[in-house]
């Protein structure tokens, strides 16, 4: 447990406050002298009665505010203390008043800044203690707690020191209190000087908006730092993520790009791009198979309808799927684009099962399309067409999947992707294999 002992600092302290002359207010005196004595709820009763009797004394005030603040050293528990240095506070800022209409100001006025300082001292070095020293952690239950509590009790006590509130953020987050996290962290870069903040400010504030789920307000931290520290790959490479959260793709694809641009041989940001593209890509085909489906509802009411509505039914559906063709002529563009820089990532690291992997999905998806194109459309000789580049493409996509195993034979979603492959094509033993490999039941 926190040894209830007082430190060195503000022993000294103390001893030079009490140490002097006796004042010309006894009940001053008394305070001063059960100071001495460590008994601080009687040096609150004589500060107490000394504010009553001689309210034109700052003295009153500045004995019960060093007994309050002893008293809140005096628990545990740092949530059971904030009031304490709440009422402490105001008992010096109400001494330091009455002291500014004062003829003779007492000495003691000029150490108040020099208590604070002192139990700010012990407040926060047991706040960073409980965070990071294994050996006190390791004396008490819940220390991260523990430590943000003493931490926020060093903020109320010393509310100007950007230090304080820097780490609260940190012990804050480490908690799970984002919102907590959040404000310390705004705080501290709003005290400090702009060249102080560095990136590493921008990454910790946006972590603590991304964990509250606070998209736009990630995209607007990230978009400050950029504009800071614009050669910062960290930087960059969380706000073409956060862009893609909040659903700017474009946005997205373009900061992506200039991490390209910078560093073009860097194999992730071209996987990483090329994997943006088709997600913006996978958009275009949801659309496409929302308006595929109603098509289908228009035809079933087509063969329904009377003659007077089959014009109006059949200028919807040519409509829907002339917004088809465009969608998947864009859907295409996009693709061929990711396929692109995918492909260049694995000419500069050939060995990366992630980049396979994507490409076994691209490959996957365009054979799942000319299958849904060749069920929907009547003409036989286009069908047969749409079949057959259908499985040409998913036995390029089983390629990559079985590219992908192999350098990384321990992922099951591999072999899964395998399995559902070897079984369209109706390859038994090896989704037998694949089956066990993915951990799935026979």
């Amino acid at each position: 447990m926190f040894i209830k002992k007082l430190p060195h600092l503000l022993v000294a302290l103390l001893a030079a406050i009490l140490i002097g002359c006796g004042s010309s207010n006894p009940l001053a005196d008394e305070a001063q002298s059960n100071l001495k004595t460590q008994d601080f709820e009687a040096a609150i009763a004589s500060a107490e009665k000394s504010i009553e009797q001689y309210p034109g004394d700052p003295l009153g005030y500045y004995y019960k505010a060093v007994a309050l603040g002893e008293l809140a050293r005096s628990q545990d528990d740092p949530t059971e203390r904030a009031d304490y240095y709440k009422r402490m506070n105001e008992a010096f800022e109400t001494a330091k008043s009455v002291a500014d209409t004062s003829e003779n100001v007492p000495g003691e006025i000029n150490n108040i800044s020099g208590v604070k300082v002192a139990l700010w001292q012990t407040e926060f070095q047991r706040g960073v203690d409980l965070a990071t020293n294994d050996s006190v952690r390791s004396t008490v239950e819940n220390p991260m707690k523990l430590s943000m509590g003493h931490l926020r009790n060093a903020t109320n006590l010393q509310p100007d020191s950007a230090s304080s509130w820097n780490v609260y953020a940190q012990i804050s987050a480490r908690n799970k209190e984002f919102e907590e996290a959040v404000s310390a962290k705004e705080k501290y870069m709003n005290m400090i000087s702009e060249s102080e903040i560095d990136t590493v400010d921008y990454l910790h504030l946006g972590n603590y908006h991304f964990n509250l789920g606070n998209d736009e307000k990630v995209v607007e931290v990230f978009e400050r730092g950029k504009e800071r520290f614009p050669e910062s790959k960290p930087i960059v490479t969380n706000l073409a993520d956060a862009y893609s959260r909040a659903g700017k793709q474009e946005k997205a694809i373009a900061t992506l790009n200039e991490l390209v641009q910078q560093d073009p041989d860097n194999p992730k940001y071209r996987l990483v791009m090329g994997t943006k593209i088709y997600q913006q890509a996978l958009e275009l085909q949801d659309s496409t198979g929302t308006n595929s489906q109603e098509i289908m509802e228009l035809q079933k009411k087509f063969n329904q309808a009377n003659s007077s509505k089959k014009e109006e039914i059949k200028s919807q559906i040519n409509e829907l799927s002339n917004e088809n063709e465009k969608l998947l002529a864009e859907k295409e563009e996009l693709t061929n684009r990711a396929e692109k820089e995918i492909k260049k990532a694995l000419e500069i690291n050939p060995d990366d099962p992630a980049a396979y992997e994507t490409l076994g999905v691209i490959y996957q998806n365009r054979a799942k399309t000319h299958f849904d194109r060749r069920n929907r459309t009547s003409d036989n000789k286009k069908a047969a067409k749409f079949d057959e580049q259908g499985k040409k493409d998913i036995r390029q996509a089983m390629k990559y999947y079985e590219k992908a195993v192999e350098l990384d034979p321990e992922n099951e979603n591999y072999w899964r992707s395998l399995f559902q492959i070897y079984t369209f094509l109706g390859m038994d033993e090896k989704a037998e294999e694949a089956m066990k490999e993915a951990g799935m039941d026979s």
